[in-house]
């Protein structure tokens, strides 16, 4: 047995049997759907942002004529209309641990095969207690009017506070919502709850259901809120950021971006899906950092996560898992028919971040000539473009687009600069470099096989 079936082996005794309880354990599954639910959201508000907030200013534009004027009167009539462009945004992504909470909750009853809406109308009930507990105030509006301190007074009203039901309550929302579903499901197992007569309709009996574990529910959290209030002075989903601070700093970290990227090409090198078990754990983080970006942005202050969705679509999976896109142009120029056909086939799907006909058809997987460049390729083009982003040569990602846009299309709108979609052209020339030793060397396979056959 040689090296490298010894290497398969050994995974497939240690790393699948890893793979495959992480890709079936429900609560992972739950928050890796939930959070997928939230992307439209996502993409929603980042529209609305880039078109009320133009990425330039008078000073900054050329003089090129009638586009000028078309971008000035854009930007004018942004100005002018900001505050009404921007309600979608603040009704989506500024809402986000909200329908989190909602639906992670909905996915997990969904698994344990409970009353979904119950368990997300509990969840997010809590999720709202612990989170944005109500405050008297004064509406802004009244002080700039001049009103008499009396005045304020009589005219306070009850505000729910969004502070946390943004991307700062997003782990809160993951919490919450777990731990009000197993509660759920625990009384449910136990049978605790309010039991209705015969011929009561199913509707009604099963509204009826929820009562007893929301209060449970409520009881349980918010004396743990009042609890950290007591000693911390804070409410629960601050004290918890305080606790994720060295994963939140760790994971948008050079080395922290690079060591998720390798543990998920090692998971697509052996035919699993890499960037679907990994989800769970870097989606949170990812829309975390970019709402926070988001806001940083339209705040005209300095953004500063890196990890962000633009970074993982079109530079660590530029034209798929592997960064293969270069990879699909050399196929297109092979002397080998097998390989050159295969590269006609798979270089559309690749231009759209689709890339599962070069991860199966070549195959890269469990293919140990290409195991090297297939695994450190997407390192290599995270190491180029940190850096970049970290010197302020190209912008950091803002934007949430559909991953299936074309690489530089998408990073120039996710990151809101031009530079982005220059900074990914460049870097599938250098993953061209990469891959070609590798490439020349299965080509030169592939053309003795064919020409054995002729």
């Amino acid at each position: 047995m040689n090296f490298m079936e010894k290497f398969n082996d050994l995974a497939e005794r240690t790393l699948m049997p890893i793979a495959t309880k992480l890709g079936n354990q429900r609560h992972l599954g739950a928050i890796r759907d939930g959070m997928v639910v939230a992307i439209p959201l996502s993409i929603l508000g980042g529209v609305c942002l880039i078109i009320s907030t133009p990425p330039f200013t008078p000073d900054t534009l050329p003089q090129w004529g009638f586009i000028t004027d078309m971008l000035m009167g854009w930007y004018n009539w942004a100005q002018t209309y900001k505050a009404a462009l921007q309600v979608p945004y603040n009704m989506t992504m500024a809402l986000m641990g909200l329908f989190i909470a909602f639906s992670i909750s909905y996915h997990l009853a969904k698994r344990y095969e409970m009353a979904t809406l119950n368990a997300a109308v509990v969840s997010t009930a809590v999720f709202l207690i612990v989170s944005a507990p109500s405050m008297s105030a004064v509406a802004a509006s009244l002080i700039s009017d001049g009103a008499t301190a009396e005045e304020l007074l009589a005219s306070a009203s009850m505000y729910i506070p969004t502070t946390y039901l943004d991307a700062k309550g997003i782990f809160t929302a993951i919490l919450v919502s777990i731990g009000c579903v197993e509660i759920m499901h625990f009384m449910l197992k136990k049978d605790i709850r309010f039991k209705m007569p015969e011929g009561v309709p199913p509707a009604i009996a099963s509204s009826f259901d929820a009562i007893m574990p929301l209060f449970v529910c409520v009881v349980i959290f918010y004396a743990i809120s009042l609890v950290i209030q007591n000693f911390s002075g804070e409410l629960l989903p601050s004290t918890i950021m305080t606790i994720l601070a060295p994963a939140i700093s760790g994971l948008d970290s050079l080395v922290g971006i690079c060591l998720i990227t390798i543990i998920s090409q090692i998971f697509w090198f052996f035919g699993l899906h890499g960037a679907s078990i990994t989800q769970p754990i870097r989606l949170p983080f990812q829309n975390m950092y970019l709402i926070e970006n988001i806001t940083a942005f339209t705040n005209n202050e300095p953004i500063v996560h890196f990890f962000t969705q633009p970074f993982w679509s079109y530079v660590i999976t530029l034209g798929g898992g592997g960064s293969t896109l270069g990879l699909c142009i050399l196929l297109l120029k092979s002397k080998s028919v097998e390989l050159k056909t295969l590269g006609k086939l798979s270089i559309g799907p690749a231009i759209f971040n689709i890339n599962e006909p070069i991860i199966f058809g070549l195959p890269m997987v469990l293919n140990p000539l290409m195991m090297i460049p297939f695994i450190f390729v997407p390192v290599v083009n995270s190491i180029i473009a940190y850096t970049l982003m970290a010197l302020h040569i190209v912008g950091k990602g803002v934007i949430e687009t559909p991953w299936t846009t074309p690489a530089p299309l998408g990073a120039a709108l996710g990151c809101m600069d031009i530079k982005a979609a220059f900074m990914v052209i460049a870097l599938i020339i250098i993953d061209i470099v990469l891959y070609y030793p590798f490439f020349k060397l299965m080509e030169k396979q592939k053309l003795k096989e064919e020409n054995a056959t002729d």
